[in-house]
């Protein structure tokens, strides 16, 4: 029989917690010859999050509460669910959203479908639908909302994640290869899972809005759109540039990390990209510009690559 577990990683969710975690079992129903938990480790909430997870725990056995101690924020959290898993598959799950009914059954069936022509590490994950905090839709397409890369390279990974934690999953191949890695000092664990998904294996991407991604203003990260008049803003100008260059620098940071936790088995291919962009930021712009143009170290869209190019590219 085939173990899947959902990692659910919560932190003074009371409002919505219970709402997620339904919508996770519904999910479970309909899944055949699978068994099924939702693996649930609590950040030392202050509301009533783990009394919550608790009852339904008791009224069902799918559902197993780790503990409630502090791990120190959402990628630490998922970390440790990372490490108590042994599941065949593992999806990922934010607090405060709804899975739609069918969003695991289609995950299974591409899975299998990938598995027919590779046997490594596969991720599989999905659009989304961006909705407010009562779950009324913004828009049905998370992807076309902040113009993200549906089918990114690794060059392109390297400077911006399109591959979002909610909406995603992992066989035990990609688990287990990224267990004794330095994932909580990456920019975020989805990120650093797509690399080394890009890096030894396969990225699959479900074009459907397989859950209702719901915001309301205590996101983690959350949707933003990204238009003309957001770049334009003279408000906080100063401040935007410092926290873009310091998200330009965070990305060498993890590119420096995932080399020294994976080096020695990257192919000599993905090797060159990896230490070309690490060792970019000391050489000349011609050879940031060469990384730029040619090779894709780039983000999506005019408007970011505008950005993106003045602060890695110039320097300014």
């Amino acid at each position: 029989m085939t173990k899947i577990d959902v990692l659910l990683a919560t932190y003074n969710g009371e409002k919505y917690v219970k709402e997620q975690i339904s919508s996770v079992l519904n999910n479970f129903d309909k899944l055949k010859n699978s068994e099924c938990t939702i693996l649930i480790s609590d950040d030392g909430s202050t509301d009533n999050t783990v009394d919550i997870i608790k009852r339904m725990s008791e009224e069902d056995p799918r559902i197993l509460f780790l503990d409630g101690n502090k791990k120190g924020g959402v990628k630490y959290n998922f970390n440790y669910l990372i490490q108590h898993t042994d599941a065949d598959y593992v999806f990922f799950c934010d607090q405060d959203d709804l899975w739609l009914p069918n969003k695991m059954h289609i995950f299974m069936d591409r899975f299998n479908i990938e598995e027919v022509n590779f046997n490594g590490p596969i991720l599989v994950h999905s659009d989304l639908c961006v909705a407010d905090n009562n779950l009324s839709p913004i828009n049905v397409s998370m992807f076309d909302y902040q113009m993200i890369n549906k089918s990114p390279n690794l060059a392109e990974l390297l400077v911006s994640n399109s591959v979002t934690g909610c909406v995603m999953a992992c066989n035990k191949k990609l688990i287990d290869g990224i267990k004794l890695s330095q994932i909580s000092n990456s920019i975020m664990h989805d990120w650093y899972i797509a690399l080394y998904a890009s890096s030894f294996g396969v990225i699959s991407f479900v074009d459907k809005a397989l859950i209702l991604y719901r915001q309301h203003g205590g996101n983690q990260v959350g949707a933003k759109s990204f238009s003309l008049k957001d770049v334009i803003k003279f408000s906080g100008i100063k401040d935007k540039l410092v926290n873009a260059r310091r998200s330009v620098l965070n990305t060498r940071d993890q590119s420096a990390l995932f080399i020294s936790d994976f080096g020695d088995k990257l192919s000599m291919e993905k090797k060159i990209i990896l230490e070309s962009y690490i060792n970019s930021f000391n050489g000349g712009v011609l050879n940031r510009m060469n990384l730029f143009f040619y090779k894709r170290v780039r983000k999506t869209s005019f408007l970011r690559n505008l950005v993106f190019f003045l602060i890695y590219v110039t320097k300014i």
